[in-house]
């Protein structure tokens, strides 16, 4: 196991202010004009961060790379066009965020095909651990936070970045959804969450980014190459001996599709080496795999602007890091 990567290319280390006035800015154009004259103005945004920011962009290519080395026939490319509709992608969930938060969105525009698992927790009165990731559009939550049953969901932040991000869009919160910035874990702050599960109610985690700080990681192959996953969601999933499902949100065909799976019923971490580590290894190469799949099905759905596998230097930091959860 690993200690979690350096300042110097973690994704948390990223200056975000400098993107935040261009997403003000376009915030603004869709409140006042619409969906469509947003997208005339996305296309200039989207390509000054492309020119500007070189290790989004080196990231980006590198994810694609390793892509199409993993699923030949998706036939895709890492060149500059590719990399750029990348971004572009990126900044069309940033429509949908606005969407979501402005309460432009309802559940008959989602396709939820195994909502069924989560309204027999509900129906159980039984909490759980949805584990995702940043692939896609996690704000589609609160369209199904709204759904029969109101489902409480508290989605877990490294970083205030998403709290900012959320405040900028203008949102006020909701009676359903919880932002719960949680930097490491604390006692306090695993007694409260112990307490939501307890009460039947849903902790939000991604799997695909590493603590900002004093956590650790454990390595798991990810399209082909070994990359660092986080231990945290396995070691709290074992401390609140609740069930754990995949949660992945990204839109299809113009709709937005929730894709919920069965993770595992309980996740019991040994104390001893090395059965600890062989057993969070297996957790997170279980985790990557799942999220390969959804790579495969959305191959331009997912947002980690950071080098992923390989080591750089701290020179540039311009990366996209919007989205933090």
């Amino acid at each position: 196991m690993k200690p979690a990567n350096t300042a110097a290319r973690h994704w948390a280390a990223v200056e975000e202010n400098s993107l935040l006035w261009g997403i003000q800015a376009l915030v603004w154009v869709y409140r006042l004009f619409g969906r469509w004259v947003f997208r005339l103005f996305l296309r200039p945004v989207v390509s000054y961060y492309f020119l500007a920011g070189r290790l989004a962009r080196e990231s980006s290519r590198e994810y694609l790379r390793h892509l199409a080395d993993f699923y030949p026939a998706l036939g895709l490319g890492s060149g500059l066009w590719q990399s750029y509709l990348h971004f572009l992608s990126f900044g069309e969930t940033l429509l949908d965020k606005i969407v979501v938060w402005t309460g432009n969105i309802t559940p008959e525009q989602v396709d939820f095909p195994n909502r069924q698992l989560l309204l027999d927790l509900i129906e159980q009165k039984r909490g759980a651990m949805l584990l995702s990731g940043h692939i896609g559009n996690l704000e589609i939550c609160q369209a199904i936070a709204t759904m029969r049953g109101h489902i409480h969901l508290n989605i877990l932040v490294h970083t205030k970045h998403a709290e900012k991000f959320n405040r900028l869009l203008g949102s006020r919160g909701s009676a359903t959804i919880q932002l719960i910035q949680v930097t490491e874990l604390s006692p306090a702050i695993a007694i409260t969450l112990q307490e939501k599960i307890e009460r039947g109610e849903f902790l939000v985690m991604v799997g695909d980014r590493v603590p900002v700080q004093g956590g650790r990681t454990v390595s798991a192959s990810f399209l082909g190459e070994d990359a660092e996953f986080p231990q945290g969601p396995y070691l709290l999933a074992s401390l609140l001996r609740c069930p754990v499902y995949t949660l992945f949100c990204f839109p299809v065909n113009g709709r937005f599709k929730i894709h919920l799976e069965h993770f595992a019923e309980s996740i019991r971490i040994p104390r001893g080496e090395p059965k600890r580590h062989d057993m969070l290894k297996n957790l997170a190469r279980q985790y990557a795999e799942r999220l390969e799949a959804y790579c495969r099905i959305a191959p331009l759905q997912w947002f980690n602007f950071y080098p992923y596998w390989s080591k750089t230097t701290a020179g540039d930091t311009s990366q996209i890091a919007v989205e933090d959860n």
